[in-house]
Parts: structure tokens; sequence; C-alpha cells
């Protein structure tokens, strides 16, 4: 039979497992050893004594530290700029001052041909005859290897070698410490942070006097190797466990990530690296590389897969039988969220939203805050991937379910998709439809933005036109409304009849309390562009703050004259004509309001209090109660209903 190794499993063989339990021996065996200070005896005279009757002369030389400390250490040693050693006679002579000055400049360090001079103090030991003598060299002498006390005598040389133990080296404290550091790390099977502490010592070019040094290089590659071989394994069984979440399979999937990277990024790293080991590494970083690369796929595969399941019941709407207050709740945030974009920046990496702040305290409430993230960036990476914006199946079945919403919240994202298609002639009759049935004036005034854009792109205004439109916005920010001004007058000349330019200075003199230059330019705007329904807006806006109905009624009148068969111009005309005490024109501004949206509770309201002002008490009923079947909880119908029952006792 024939197996097929998953794509997945990077199998080591044994060998290489075992290596790395083996080769970690270094860290506990053969770094520590005795404390024994290393002594050796030398010859200083062939003669002693009455006509060089006596016996030769010997002193005993140890290694030693500056401040001569009881205990040697590899810190204490190798302290400062020069080494230490101490000399002290041996036998029945003693040291004396005649001897450090005639004798001791015989006395050399010799090391692979190179001769060390020597700078010796002597100090006479209290009590006695004897001298404590502490002599020094350059650290040109090399401690990790071998090497020679020379003394000449007068016929002869007398020479012995040295050998220091590796703990009086330097760095050994470091070393060792690292070394015992990564077999714990080892044992404790933290491998990532043993291989860091391996390379620690690597890094460390006066570590590499110690004999293991040159072997580290094998044993770090060992560790990746078996880094590696463990987190396939591990990765692979993840994967095929079933009872694992898909939620849970993608934070598994980003600890892989991360062990891979590192694999495909250090393993091979030249710092490390030796002939023996450098196409091993190599080939291992390559396996790592690979992995990485389609454990990405497979993460951002199980992404796709998770938001698709989060958003689902978003798609499919009442197909899916979810036609319930959170579709709801999660459409008309979607809705207000992407009719927010800065759709003049066409290029954007990504569609930047503004929701709310009612809407996302609403969103947490209900626990739909995910979902709803979680359809922005849906949304988003088909933004990037250059597909239609919303997800296939979405708007049309959000089209089915239109009925359920009072406002026409699939026209206004179908505009925003077709805008981004450049279906322009699509996004305008959507645009339209939005106008006309729309009565929440921030969603309707995002909107029109969207129809100014498109008009603008239609027309091919004159860039520069456009730069002093952008320059002036900037002005407005920074509060320079004089510069502002300046560059949308200048617009203005350029391109008399473009309205964006008028409806902005008239906005500029409106802010500033200017109502009457704010209102000649708002008539600029509607002149230029007949459906100018932000333009129209601040006009009645301000006619009604000053009970102006008249003029009020003018304008509104003259809109629906220009073909904006709009709700709210039908529902503020209305208002106008209720506000002049003609109650049967104004009731006929709300019936063609509701005409064009039943679902407006305002509407309902003031039709009711229209009819009850002309005595028509049962229609005026009818109206309170349409309003109260919207929402049951309306305060206002329910008083007009209460005032209307007092009125018919």
């Amino acid at each position: 039979m024939t197996h097929k190794s998953s794509p997945f499993l990077i199998v080591f063989s044994m060998k290489h497992i075992a290596l790395v339990l083996v080769s970690l021996a270094f860290l506990s065996t053969g770094l520590i050893s005795q404390n024994t200070v290393p002594e050796v005896t030398l010859k200083v005279a062939e003669k002693s004594g009455f006509l060089g009757m006596g016996k030769p002369r010997f002193v005993k030389i140890a290694l030693s530290s500056r401040g001569e400390d009881k205990i040697l250490t590899s810190e204490n040693v190798n302290a400062g700029p020069l080494f230490y050693f101490t000399m002290k006679d041996s036998g029945e002579w003693v040291i004396d001052e005649d001897f450090i000055k005639e004798e001791l400049v015989k006395l050399k360090i010799d090391q692979d041909g190179t001769t060390l001079g020597i700078d010796a103090v002597g100090t006479p030991l209290k009590g006695t005859d004897h001298f404590q003598l502490t002599f020094s060299c350059k650290k040109t002498l090399l401690l990790h290897k071998p090497f020679k006390f020379v003394f000449t005598m007068d016929a002869t040389t007398d020479i012995v070698s040295m050998e220091v133990p590796q703990e009086y080296w330097p760095g050994y404290a470091k070393y060792t410490t690292l070394a015992l550091e990564t077999e714990k790390l080892f044992s404790d099977g933290k491998v990532s942070e043993a291989i860091a502490s391996t390379e620690q010592i690597l890094q460390d070019q006066q570590l590499k006097i110690y004999t293991d040094f040159d072997s580290l290089g094998s044993k770090r590659l060992a560790m990746y190797q078996k880094l590696f071989s463990d987190h396939c394994q591990k990765y692979q069984e993840m994967l095929s466990n079933k009872s694992v979440e898909t939620k849970q399979k993608i934070v598994s999937s980003e600890e892989f990530i991360t062990i891979f990277t590192f694999v495909s990024g250090n393993a091979a790293n030249d710092q490390y690296l030796g002939q023996s080991t450098k196409t091993a590494a190599g080939d291992l970083a390559e396996k790592a590389s690979g992995l990485l690369t389609r454990s990405k796929l497979v993460r951002d595969s199980l992404n796709q897969a998770l938001d698709e399941q989060t958003v689902r019941f978003l798609i499919q709407g009442s197909s899916a039988e979810r036609i319930d207050f959170k579709y709801k709740y999660i459409v008309e945030t979607v809705a207000y969220a992407f009719s927010s974009v800065n759709f003049e920046d066409t290029t954007a990496a990504a569609l930047t939203v503004v929701v709310p702040e009612q809407f996302k305290a609403r969103l947490q409430k209900y626990a739909l805050t995910n979902a709803y993230e979680t359809f922005v960036r849906v949304v988003n990476n088909r933004w990037k991937a250059k597909k239609p914006i919303f997800p296939p199946g979405f708007l049309d079945n959000l089209q089915k379910d239109t009925s359920s919403f009072s406002l026409p919240f699939y026209s206004t994202l179908k505009a925003i998709e077709d805008f981004y298609k450049k279906d322009y002639t699509g996004a305008k009759a959507e645009i339209d439809n939005v106008m006309k049935t729309s009565y929440a004036y921030e969603l309707t005034e995002r909107i029109d933005q969207l129809r100014i854009l498109i008009n603008t792109i239609g027309k091919n205004v004159p860039r520069d036109v456009l730069q002093r439109i952008k320059e002036g916005n900037r002005a407005e920010e920074r509060g320079e409304n004089e510069k502002a001004i300046e560059q949308y007058k200048d617009a203005m000349l350029v391109a008399e009849d473009y309205a964006p330019a008028a409806f902005a200075l008239g906005k500029i003199y409106d802010r500033n309390g200017d109502s009457y230059t704010a209102n000649n330019y708002f008539q600029k705007a509607v002149a230029a562009d007949s459906q100018y329904y932000t333009a129209y807006r601040f006009l009645y806006n301000n006619f009604f703050k000053n009970a102006n109905f008249k003029p009020m009624i003018d304008l509104l009148t003259q809109a629906l004259s220009r073909g904006n068969d709009y709700f709210d111009i039908h529902y503020y005309l209305g208002i106008a004509y209720n506000g002049s005490a003609q109650y049967d024109l104004a009731i006929e501004q709300y019936e063609s309001a509701l005409g064009l949206n039943g679902k407006n509770i305002n509407a309902n309201i003031q039709a009711g209090i229209s009819y009850q002002n002309m005595k028509s008490y049962t229609k005026a009923r009818e109206y309170f109660n349409r309003a109260i079947v919207i929402d049951p909880e309306n305060q206002t119908a329910t008083e007009n209903l209460k005032r209307l029952d007092e009125l018919q006792k």
C-alpha cells in the first residue's frame, strides 16, 4: 500500500532529533571544572649559598587577580587591563629585595614565540624577611592558550608551561550561564527560547575560545529542525481535528504562522552558519517558507469562511427566515455607514465609514458589533480585490425585504455599489428613489452629495474649479473663513453655474448668522441645480425659523414644479401651509408625502393635526392611529389622540 504524505507535514529523521538530545550534553558537562588555581614551579638559580655550594632555588608562580582575591573567578582574573600572578619562594631560601632588584628582570613570559615582559611589585610580609611578590603582564597574553615562564640564569634557562583551566578564561561565567539556561529551556520543551540562548552565545565573538563553540552551529540547526518538525505535526493535527471550531483554528494558525515565519527567516542566517550547516539550513528555511505560504492561505480561507458564517444571516435576509430586529438594525447601520464614505476618493486603500454613536450603542446592546464589523471587513476585502463591494446575494435579498424597512436602504446601498462600478445611470435612478422616499435628512443629504459628485463627473467641471473648492474646504477646516470665501468666489468666477461653490458660500454665511446673504447663495445653488435637495433644505429651514411661510411656500412649490417630487418637499410644504392656516392645502401635501412613504410618523401626526384644525375629527383620529400603529410608544401621537378625545366629549 502506498501512503500519500500530507502537504503540511515535514518529517525529519530520528537521527536529527536525537542529535539535539545528544548534542545538548555539552551544556552540563565539560564546562564546569574544579576550582584549582594553576601553579607552576620555576628554577631561578642553579646554585645558592656560600661559594655556590647550596642547592638550586625555585619559586612557585600562580595565577592571581588584581586584588589578590582568595577565590579566583573568570570575572576577577580578567578584570582590568592586566593579568596578575603571584610568586613565592619555594624551599629554604627567601625572596628578598636584592632578588627583586637584580634577578627578576630575567623572568619573561613566552606564548607562541611572542615574549612578554612583566612589571613586578614586592611587598614585605609583616614580621618576616619574606616578600609577597605580585607581577603583571599585558592582556596580549591569551589565557585560553598554553604559555611559558622563562627564567634565564648564568649558564642555563629554565622553562615551565602553564595551562589555565577554562573557568578562568574571559567570558566563562556568561558562557556557562547561557549554556545551562539553554539546557533547561530545551529540557522544558521551550525550543524557541533555547535557540535564542544558543544564538546569544554564537553572537559573542569572545566566546569562540571555548572548545565546544564550533559545534554550536550544528546544534542550533538541529534545534530549528526539531522546532519545525514538531510544529508541522501539531499544525496538521489541528487542521484535521473536527472538534476544533473555525475561530479557534484561526487563532491557532496565527501561532503556527509565527513559528514558520521564525524558522524561515532565521534558520539560514549566515551569521550562525558554517560550511557544514549551510546547505541543510537553506533546505530547512525553504521548507518553512513553503509551509508559511500555505498556512497563510489556509488562515485566510478560514477567516473568509468564518466571516461568511458570521454575516450569512445578513446576506440572506428573509430567505433564511431571519427578518428580525437584529437584521433590520444591522442593515440600517450599514446604510448609514457606507453612505458616509468619501466618494471622491476612489483610490482609497479602504472604505472608511462613520456610524452615529446611537447606532454603535444599539449594536453593542444587542451583541451585533462583531457581525457589523465583519460585514464592513468583507466589503473592504472585496473593494481591495476590485470586486462589486457588496457580497453576492446581499442586495438582491435586501431588495426583496424593502417593504420591511421604513427608509430606502436598498436604494441607498445599490446607488453606492453602482457608483463604484461606474454605472452612473443606475446609481442616479436609485438616488432619485432615495430622494423621493427618505425622510431622514442625514441619509438624504449624504446621497444628495453622491448625486452632485456624479453630476460633476458628467459635466467635466474644470480642474481649477475643483481645486479651489478643495482649497476652500481645507481653509474652512482650519477656521480660515475669509480665505475659504475667496476660494469659493474664485471658483464661481470660472464656473458661475457650478452649484456646489454657491452652496459652500451659503453655508459659511449661514454659519456666521448672515441669513440674507446665505439665502442668496442657496438660491443661486438651486437655480444652477434644480434638484439640489440640500440647498432647498437650508433655504426652507431659514424661512421656517423666522416663520416666513409665504417665501417658504413659494420655494417649495417651485421645487415641485422643477421635478423634486420628494417626501421632504411635500412634508415641509405641508408645514408651511399649516403655519399659514391653509389646512386643506397642508393636508394635500402631507398625503402626497405619505403616498411616497406611508411609514413616517410625523407626517401622519401632522395630517391628523390639520384635520383636527378643520374639525374633521374622524380623519384626524385615523391619522393619529396610523402613527401609533407605526410606533405604539410614540408619545406625541398618543397625546394628540388624548386631546382629540377631550375635544369630542
